[in-house]
């Protein structure tokens, strides 16, 4: 939203400033006649270079998190929706959070519903908060609701740290065993070339496959960064397009070692999201229309798509799930087969959530253990061939002499 500086006379001869925050001048200027204040002069204010440079793009995980854990508190505690939103907006930390607070506190103040006050922030909070909101608003529990959102938020952020975590350790390693590599192929091996040379020592293939990278490295770096550029501008224009990302997607989801881990975690959060809104009384096509809108990995997607015409067609949710056994277990699809026919779908999504939720931290420890052993045997390798490459033709050296 912009921002509006207005000056007004409060009293004959006395005049004052303030600003107000709205979409567009107009709107600034119907805010102020509802407070009746009719302003001399409303300009929009400009933030600068550096501002805009350096402002919030977003709102993190944790602050949204916290700030629904918060929300529940203060309405368990007693006070008003208003109060508890009026006392979060001081006390959040994210800008933006603050910013869209005041909006939804003027939305309820201008009579409008907290359900649809929050339709309007779905770009920070997630696409099923207002329909729970609704669903809490129906029911007059709208505190257990934020507790129900609040479990499940901290929960997938939590496993995004972990599966974070699991991943920055390998990527650290390779990335400085390439660095390395690099240094060595750049500065080191060429000094050892020119020595080599001089003294007429036989190369073994070590030591010549070792330059011959090095050459070709220092010769025809040109091509390797245009090579390199050419693949990363292609797919950069290829992970935009739908095709190009299902096929990313799908590239992920069967990645050996890493594949298995990822596809869990998808799945889970697929089966949590549907558990909240089904657990809430959000009707079924709607849920299945928030999980489509809310998924970002498109092989997923495409199961829940299917999903929702069949339920739109009078067909049960299962079918699409037991024909996809390459990315959901067969036991998750019998099991929510068995807690629709039954008319539990929504205590059936809670125990499937938590069975996947197990078999996480289990595949997360296992993979932690894989990780280990390949990382030491690469880079292991990797300084053990060098070592060897400059190593030899220096003991037959000093075998000549």
């Amino acid at each position: 939203m912009k921002v509006f500086a207005y000056s007004y006379e409060e009293s004959p001869g006395q005049y004052k400033r303030g600003k107000v925050k709205a979409d567009n001048i107009g709107q600034a200027k119907a805010f102020l006649k509802k407070k009746k204040i009719f302003p001399k002069s409303v300009k929009e204010e400009k933030d600068s270079l550096l501002t805009r440079l350096f402002e919030e793009k977003t709102v993190e995980n944790d602050d949204i998190v916290s700030f629904t854990q918060l929300f529940a508190g203060c309405l368990e505690s007693g006070l008003t929706i208003k109060d508890s939103l009026a006392l979060l907006q001081k006390q959040v930390g994210s800008k933006i959070l603050k910013d869209r607070l005041s909006e939804v506190i003027s939305d309820i103040d201008a009579g409008g519903s907290i359900s649809d006050s929050f339709t309007k922030h779905t770009d920070i909070f997630p696409k099923f908060y207002p329909m729970l909101l609704k669903a809490g608003e129906a029911s007059g529990n709208i505190s257990q609701v934020l507790d129900y959102i609040g479990e499940y938020l901290e929960r997938i952020n939590n496993l995004k740290k972990e599966l974070v975590g699991v991943f920055i350790y390998p990527g650290i390693v390779v990335g400085v065993g390439i660095g390395l590599l690099m240094v060595i192929l750049s500065f080191v091996a060429p000094t050892f070339k020119s020595v080599f040379t001089e003294s007429g020592v036989k190369l073994p293939g070590p030591t010549i496959a070792l330059f011959g990278a090095s050459d070709f490295l220092l010769k025809y770096n040109y091509i390797l960064i245009s090579i390199l550029t050419v693949l990363g501008v292609s797919y950069f224009f290829f992970q935009r397009t739908y095709n190009g990302k299902k096929q990313i997607h799908r590239l992920i989801l069967n990645l050996p070692i890493f594949g298995p881990v990822l596809r869990d975690v998808s799945l889970l959060r697929l089966i949590k999201t549907f558990d909240v809104l089904a657990n809430n009384e959000v009707p079924i096509t709607l849920s299945l229309q928030v999980l489509e809108d809310s998924t970002t990995n498109f092989v997923i997607k495409d199961i829940i798509t299917e999903i929702r015409k069949d339920v739109a067609r009078g067909l049960p949710i299962s079918g699409p799930l037991l024909k996809n056994k390459k990315y959901i277990s067969p036991l998750i699809s019998y099991s929510i087969s068995m807690g629709e026919k039954s008319g539990n779908l929504g205590p059936t999504l809670t125990r499937v959530g938590v069975f996947i939720d197990r078999e996480i931290g289990f595949s997360m420890k296992k993979l932690s253990a894989k990780i280990s052993p390949i990382l030491t045997l690469g880079i292991g390798g990797m300084v053990l061939f060098i070592a060897l490459a400059i190593y030899l033709p220096i003991f037959d050296m000093m075998g000549n002499v």
